[in-house]
């Protein structure tokens, strides 16, 4: 029987579920972001698609920060 360690397992578990919900954010953000560079008459829809892509791109890499964070051990 293999045995895991209680600390790595609760690490392991809160990296999982953070990274899961930044994967589901990005990805519904980019979906509506490219959705925006579509051609339509309206006017100043391409910066909308641009913003709304720094946007996602924030979010992902201050998910990346808290997944840092939560790799560490609390000791």
């Amino acid at each position: 029987m293999i045995v895991i360690d209680p600390e790595f397992r609760d690490i392991l578990l809160r990296v999982v579920l953070v990274g899961g919900t930044i994967i589901a954010i990005g990805a519904t953000g980019l979906y509506f972001a490219f959705r925006a560079f579509a051609p339509s008459a309206k006017e100043g829809r391409d910066f909308r698609a641009v913003v709304a892509i720094i946007a996602v791109l924030a979010v992902v890499m201050v998910g990346c920060f808290v997944l840092l964070i939560f790799s560490y051990s609390r000791r």
